[in-house]
């Protein structure tokens, strides 16, 4: 099933099966925590000190490769002075591991 939401909407992207679905909601929120660093003027290098994270960590997340914690994405909003998108992102997540959890049921 496909479904088109607003573009900011991290919760709706065009999916086409639970593990894609999965991905894409990663890549998603990937890209906004990315927009989010850069709107801050913080380099990946930068952002990783300030959250106690390797920058290749943050490069991870942005790129989809790996899934932030609920406390990563605090953090970074915190030091990104994005605090206002905290629940959005962590909602975001949530819905990210559900489409995970389903994608590994079937």
């Amino acid at each position: 099933m496909r479904t088109i939401g607003h573009p900011d909407d991290l919760h709706t992207r065009l999916v086409s099966s639970p593990s894609s679905s999965a991905q894409q909601l990663r890549q998603a929120l990937g890209t906004r925590l990315r927009e989010i660093r850069l709107a801050a003027g913080l380099t990946a290098r930068d952002l990783g000190r300030l959250i106690e994270r390797h920058s290749s960590k943050v490069s991870r997340i942005e790129h989809g490769r790996a899934s932030p914690s609920i406390a990563d994405i605090k953090a970074w909003c915190e030091h990104c002075h994005a605090v206002d998108q905290t629940a959005d992102l962590i909602a975001s997540l949530q819905a990210l591991e559900s489409a995970y959890v389903e994608w590994r049921r079937c």
